[in-house]
């Protein structure tokens, strides 16, 4: 059976972010779907955490039938890893400029224990949201694109940031896509994570290749598949 491609967006985002992905692979006859994190969401009393997110793709992963390549994009790389771990159907993990941090170690950790100064916090307190998503997320990406793309961004809990990643897999096939002009998460940060995994794809691209090179992006999880299912 041929693998599905399971994608997981990042802090803020909705699965729309990844429609014109989708499409590329749906040419190159890559099945995909894309599942919402419940740390986002509309209303901020309603986003939850990184272990919600763990649970509900999780159950995502394990509603698919055949084997899975997990691809995930910033924060997503979180759940997606803490999932890959546990899960036997995934054959293999793409982070897409992802975070890929260290079992026990949480995001507001990594980020120094402390939110970008331009962040947005809820008036209730529980969540946070991008204050220059234009610079920083969707940087090099169609002006048309970028405006729908803000216009849906959500507000991202904070436990997303607070609960510490529970665990990693070992040996599993990982792929990172660094891109190599993204303002928000440093290249050299990405390159480091990649040094660890099996393959490094290079693209030059700000924080969304999904969006700014989504063919280029495409072609790399089709690779993934076609791995999988030829079981190399």
């Amino acid at each position: 059976m041929n693998p599905t491609v399971v994608l997981v967006h990042g802090a803020m985002h909705t699965p729309w972010i990844f429609d014109p992905l989708r499409e590329r692979l749906a040419a190159h006859g890559v099945d995909s779907l894309a599942v919402q994190l419940p740390s986002s969401n509309p209303d901020s009393a309603a986003a939850q955490g990184l272990s919600d997110d763990v649970a509900v793709l999780r159950a995502a992963v394990e509603a698919v039938e055949g084997p899975v390549v997990l691809a995930a994009h910033s924060y997503g790389g979180v759940p997606a890893t803490w999932v890959a771990a546990e899960a036997d159907r995934v054959v293999e993990l793409v982070y897409i400029a992802a975070f890929a941090l260290e079992p026990g170690t949480s995001m507001l950790e990594w980020m120094g224990g402390d939110f970008p100064p331009t962040w947005i916090h809820s008036p209730d307190g529980l969540a946070v949201k991008a204050g220059d998503p234009e610079e920083s997320i969707f940087s090099g990406v169609a002006p048309d694109v970028t405006a729908e793309a803000v216009k849906r961004l959500n507000w991202q809990g904070l436990r997303a940031f607070t609960e510490e990643l529970g665990a990693a897999p070992n040996g599993l096939p990982r792929t990172y896509i660094v891109a190599t002009k993204d303002p928000a998460l440093p290249p050299g940060v990405q390159e480091q994570w990649a040094a660890r995994g099996t393959r490094t794809v290079r693209v030059a691209s700000g924080h969304s290749p999904h969006l700014s090179h989504p063919d280029e992006v495409a072609a790399v999880l089709a690779d993934a598949a076609a791995r999988a299912g030829h079981g190399t």
